[in-house]
C-alpha cells in the first residue's frame, strides 16, 4: 500500500467530502465508506489511512454541528450557497481541528488555506481562513 503524507490525506479526504456533497445536493443514495475507499482505490475500509478515516468519519458524524458552526460565521450568506469544494475544505479542516485534534490548530488552518489556493478561485483562501479562524477553537495539541 502506498504511503501518504498528511497533505495527500487531507486532499483525498476533502475530495471524498466533496463527493458526499454532490450526492447530497443531487439527492442520491450513497455509501460513505465506498466514497472514501474509492479515493484511495482500496477494497477494505481498514486500508484507508487512519488519519483520513478519522477525519472523514468525524466530519460525517458531526455533519449538522459543522454546518451550524460554518453558518454562525457567514455574513449575508448561507451554507447551501457555498461552493461544494469550499464546503469540503471547511468540513475537512473543522473535523480535523475541532474534533480529531490530530495536528496543531495553526497547521490545520494553514493546510486548509493551501487547499483553497489550489482548488478555489483567487482570493477565496482568505474567506476559508476567516471562517476557520472563528470556527476552530484554540486547543492544546498533545503531539502525535
Amino acid at each position: 500500500m502506498p504511503e501518504y503524507n498528511r497533505t495527500d490525506e487531507r486532499t483525498k479526504t476533502m475530495s471524498a467530502l466533496y463527493q458526499v456533497f454532490l450526492f447530497l445536493e443531487n439527492h442520491e443514495d450513497f455509501d460513505a465508506t465506498e466514497v472514501i475507499k474509492g479515493q484511495y482505490g482500496v477494497d477494505d475500509f481498514e486500508e484507508v489511512p487512519v488519519f483520513s478515516r478519522c477525519v472523514y468519519a468525524l466530519a460525517l458524524e458531526h455533519y449538522d454541528e459543522i454546518v451550524k458552526s460554518i453558518e454562525e460565521h457567514l455574513v449575508n450568506w448561507t451554507f447551501s450557497r457555498l461552493d461544494d469544494v469550499c464546503k469540503a475544505i471547511l468540513f475537512e479542516a473543522i473535523s480535523e481541528g475541532k474534533y480529531a485534534k490530530l495536528s496543531p490548530r495553526k497547521v490545520v488552518i494553514s493546510e486548509a488555506v493551501k487547499l483553497a489556493k489550489n482548488y478555489l478561485k483567487d482570493g477565496d483562501h482568505r474567506f476559508v481562513n476567516a471562517i476557520l479562524d472563528k470556527a476552530i477553537p484554540e486547543y492544546d495539541f498533545q503531539g502525535k
